[in-house]
């Protein structure tokens, strides 16, 4: 059987992406998962990676929101604050 792993995403867009996380939303923190995580089912496509916003008591505040890995980098803060936006059915 032959199985297909996701690709690790690179550090330095993760990195990319929780400072514009940051920028857009200064009192949440982010919490990246991939589909294994969250039941590989729900997952769009393969090879996704998702995160979520967090405030300081751990509590969830936007839903699932569901990037590739290849286009972290891409991100800004108002791409971040449209993903959550359109997650939270806004």
């Amino acid at each position: 059987m032959k199985r297909h792993a996701t690709p690790k995403p690179d550090q330095d867009a993760l990195e990319h992406l929780r400072r514009v996380a940051r920028t857009a939303f200064p009192q949440y923190s982010i919490r990246f998962c991939s589909h294994g995580n969250l039941g590989g089912h729900r997952a769009p496509r393969d090879h996704t990676l998702a995160f979520r916003l967090v405030d300081a008591r751990g509590r969830f505040r936007s839903n699932v929101i569901w990037v590739m890995p290849q286009s972290l980098k891409a991100w800004t803060a108002n791409c971040v604050r449209r993903a959550v936006d359109e997650s939270n059915g806004k």
